[in-house]
Order: structure tokens, then C-alpha cells, then sequence
């Protein structure tokens, strides 16, 4: 697969260099394309990395209109608030500006949209995939039969089998393995972070 060579945009930004874990979400919302940042309007993602073991406290810019705009870039990218050794990233399945709505069953996934997803993760040469809910996972699984077929069982298990390690797929010949959490802002579950800490 080759790499993305075009200017880094908000999909690409957060998986710069090597990542030992990669957060994959679904499609950016029109706040996160606006100022290019990830999860800025809420705290919910980053309260779970906090309460999972990921990253250190955290505290919000009560002054921005997004008081968590500042968040993706120190975790994601200078990872000062990193707590674990490992190294985190994030990106979307969808990495097209233009789809921006917030309502997940509205997007469209194109094969274009999985092998756009296929060389960035090549690029960053992740050893975990987290993938942030099951409709993430659904399209994710496209990528790989033996993930399809084990998440078409798992999915309608109940959640505390649903949400955990998944399997394991290829990325340049290098076995990855695979979770599927709940999604951190609207999934209903609580104590998401305990799925977290199975990461």
C-alpha cells in the first residue's frame, strides 16, 4: 500500500509517525473540521483515556468556544498528557471534509473511503486498533473476512462480550490486534472506561 502524500488534514494530523494504538472513529463532525481537532466540544473521550490509564488530568479553556480543541494535539501529537508508554493517534473511517453530519446511520463508507483508511494506518504502522463502536466496526471489518465473521456474532452478544479485543489483522504484514469500544460520547454504557482498560 502507499503511504498519503497530500497535505495532512484532520484525518491524517493525529497519525503522523509511528502509533502504538490508533483510535478510529467514523466521520469528522462540522465542529472538528472547523478547527481541526478531534472530540472539542465535550470531554467524554478524554475523561475515559483519563479514567482508562492513557493520559494525566486534564483541564479545559473555559475562554474557547471549543473548550477542548487543545486536547487531540497534546494527546495525539506532542502526547504530553500521555500516562502510558505507548503512543496514541486517531482518524476517521470517512476522511471526506465534506461529510460532516453527526447522525452515523447518514454516512456513506465507500471502498475508496476503506483504502484511504488502509494506507494511512500503513503509515503509522499501529500494533492496536481501537475501533469506537459498532458501526465503526461494521465498516472497519469490510477490510478483513476473519474480522467480519467473528463481529457479525459478537455484535449482538451482550455488551461486556461485544466491546473487547476482536481479533487480529494484517497491516504491512504485521499482525494488529483489533478492539471494538463503545462509542465514548453517545453510547448510553456506563463505566466505559473499564472496557478502555482492556486495551
Amino acid at each position: 500500500m502507499k503511504n498519503i502524500t497530500s497535505t495532512l488534514t484532520i484525518h491524517t494530523k493525529f497519525i503522523t509517525g509511528k502509533k502504538d494504538i490508533v483510535f478510529i472513529g467514523l466521520n469528522a463532525t462540522a465542529e472538528a473540521v472547523q478547527v481541526q481537532s478531534v472530540f472539542c466540544t465535550r470531554a467524554g473521550f478524554w475523561n475515559i483515556l483519563r479514567d482508562s490509564g492513557f493520559i494525566s488530568d486534564f483541564k479545559k479553556d473555559t475562554k474557547l468556544q471549543y473548550p477542548y480543541q487543545h486536547m487531540a494535539h497534546e494527546v495525539f501529537v506532542t502526547g504530553g498528557l500521555l500516562v502510558r508508554k505507548e503512543s496514541l493517534g486517531f482518524t476517521d473511517i470517512v476522511d471526506n471534509n465534506a461529510i460532516i453530519t453527526t447522525n452515523s446511520s447518514q454516512v456513506t463508507v465507500t471502498a475508496a473511503h476503506l483504502k484511504s483508511l488502509e494506507n494511512r494506518l500503513s503509515s503509522c504502522s499501529p500494533n492496536n486498533i481501537v475501533l469506537l463502536g459498532k458501526r465503526v466496526a461494521d465498516e472497519f471489518v469490510k477490510l478483513d473476512d476473519n474480522l467480519k465473521e467473528i463481529f457479525k456474532v459478537k455484535k449482538n452478544l451482550p455488551n461486556d462480550i461485544c466491546y473487547d479485543y476482536l481479533g487480529e489483522t494484517l497491516i504491512n504484514g504485521k499482525s494488529v490486534k483489533v478492539y471494538v469500544m463503545p462509542f465514548p460520547e453517545t453510547s448510553p454504557i456506563k463505566d466505559k472506561a473499564g472496557f478502555y482498560k482492556k486495551i
